[in-house]
């Protein structure tokens, strides 16, 4: 079994327990002036930079000092949000991103589809927020596996295929099925979009490979399969069912095995 690579896959660790405990919008007789800046940024398309903090005192302070001007770089695309988890109004959001039991200041960058990007701690520079800003493909894949949903990533080489055909027929019945389709999600990735090579390369997929093919993936992080068109339901099926019997197939769990690298 493969993995994301080490940032995502550890992103993705840290953050679909803390959104699971209270999915969807913030809910609130006391109007959270976070939560509102959250949904003013994602209308304008921008990535949120969440700045969580506790007290005020010279580690918050330097934290903010840093942030603030480096996001003001990027005012186009993003936009930095100040939230103190001790205020009552955000005490459900600092649950919601399970902020409120943790070493504060934390930066979460949130894109503009709601997914966790990038979480910062300790020192705040310029490579760690241009890390922040993904793929559109990769932005929606991280959402639906924080979600705790099963992923198919259906590559397509953007010309040869409509939409509705880049979608193999085995993936179009297991998402049919009740079973599995609330709790998937199909995405559609163009291999020749330039914006989407690396999260091609963390795939492992070769840009060069025939088209269609999927990749599985699976919560917290794991890529579960590659397929190609020929894939049945039965065969995403059984690799659910493997997957979930034998996590760590392959090699054992742990720094050398299936599990994040140090």
């Amino acid at each position: 079994m493969k993995r994301l690579t080490v940032g995502l896959l550890c992103l993705v660790l840290l953050t679909s327990a803390a959104m699971g405990q209270q999915a969807g919008r913030v809910n609130s007789s006391r109007q959270s002036a976070g939560q509102a800046a959250l949904d003013q940024a994602a209308a304008a398309n921008k990535y949120a930079f969440v700045f969580f903090w506790r007290d005020k005192n010279p580690q918050t302070d330097k934290a903010w000092a840093e942030l603030k001007p480096l996001v003001d770089k990027y005012s186009d695309s993003a936009t930095v949000v100040a939230v103190k988890v001790s205020d009552p109004n955000e005490k459900q959001l600092a649950a919601r991103y399970g902020v409120d039991r943790v070493w504060l200041p934390m930066v979460l960058a949130i894109a503009p589809c709601g997914a966790i990007t990038k979480t910062i701690t300790g020192e705040i520079n310029d490579e760690q927020l241009q890390a922040a800003f993904v793929s559109p493909c990769t932005q929606h894949c991280l959402k639906a596996l924080q979600d705790k949903k099963l992923v198919f990533v259906c590559v397509t080489d953007g010309e040869s295929l409509q939409p509705a055909d880049a979608v193999p027929a085995g993936v179009k019945e297991f998402k049919a099925d009740q079973r599995f389709g609330p709790s998937t999600e199909v995405l559609l990735l163009n291999a020749k979009d330039a914006a989407e090579a690396a999260f091609l390369e963390t795939l492992k997929v070769d840009a060069r490979q025939a088209k269609p093919l999927t990749v599985f993936l699976a919560p917290p992080g794991s890529v579960i399969g590659h397929f190609d068109a020929r894939a049945t339901k039965d065969d995403l099926v059984k690799q659910v069912v493997a997957s979930q019997s034998n996590p760590c197939a392959g090699g054992k769990c742990g720094p050398n095995g299936c599990g994040p690298k140090k």
